[in-house]
């Protein structure tokens, strides 16, 4: 199973979520990120959608549970922070296998804070991702070698400004130097505007077929009925298979 290949699934409707689940890996996906309320960027998904994705996961697959209870911009107090540990806590224990969350004040990292969350995350063995508040970091080289201090395992990031109108693909120049600056000390996980039209090309950016860079998706691979359309996901693995494959 590739490595290179994460799906953003919704948590909203459980009955469709063992079907995308089921989806997602056949076609190739190695891990999927379950957030609910995707139309605020994503939310903690709730206890039984974590228990349904878990049921219906292959054995080897990864799930990440997305940290985030409510929909600020990724300011954490007190009192939500209480909230994110026992998150990250109830997620563990329904068996997942990683956590993604993000924490910022005034556009820098939130160090004391993300120090306690990652802290509590590998307390449960949990892998890491920190999500695209990295994307509202000023100075994003220091953040990231505090991510590799710290031992996150990866960061999810489109090389654009966070609600800023730009696509992936305008600043895929930025993408470039992050991952060249990232030196395979962290995996980057390019995601936020990946479809089947520009994935090859963001894909050509993953120096020496390394595993330190994965592609993310989300409403490329949806349907409007709410399932994954299987068509779409098994083009994006075969994109980023035959790049694996050289």
């Amino acid at each position: 199973m590739r490595n290179n290949f994460e799906i953003c699934l919704s948590a909203d409707e459980l009955d469709k979520l063992a079907s995308n689940i089921h989806i997602a890996f056949t076609c190739g996906a190695s891990r999927v990120e379950l957030c609910s309320a995707m139309h605020l960027d994503g939310l903690t998904p709730s206890i039984a959608a974590i228990k349904v994705a878990r049921e219906n996961m292959p054995h080897d697959g990864d799930l990440l549970v997305m940290i985030r209870p409510i929909s600020n911009l990724f300011e954490v107090d007190r009192a939500l922070l209480s909230t994110m540990l026992e998150q990250i806590e109830s997620a563990a224990k329904l068996g997942a296998t990683g956590v993604v969350f993000g924490a910022i004040s005034h556009g820098k990292l939130d160090i004391k804070t993300t120090r306690t969350l990652v802290k509590h995350a590998q307390k449960y063995h949990l892998s890491v991702t920190f999500h695209r508040a990295f994307d509202c970091i000023e100075n994003w080289q220091d953040a990231l070698n505090l991510f590799i201090e710290l031992g996150i395992s990866r960061v999810l990031t489109n090389g654009t400004k966070w609600l800023s109108n730009t696509s992936i693909i305008q600043n895929i120049q930025h993408l470039k130097t992050l991952i060249n600056f990232a030196d395979n000390r962290i995996e980057v996980v390019i995601g936020g505007g990946v479809t089947s039209s520009n994935a090859a090309k963001l894909w050509q950016i993953a120096r020496h077929n390394n595993n330190q860079v994965s592609l993310h998706v989300h409403s490329a691979v949806y349907k409007q009925d709410g399932y994954l359309d299987p068509l779409a996901v098994c083009t994006l693995a075969e994109i980023i298979g035959k790049k694996n494959e050289r």
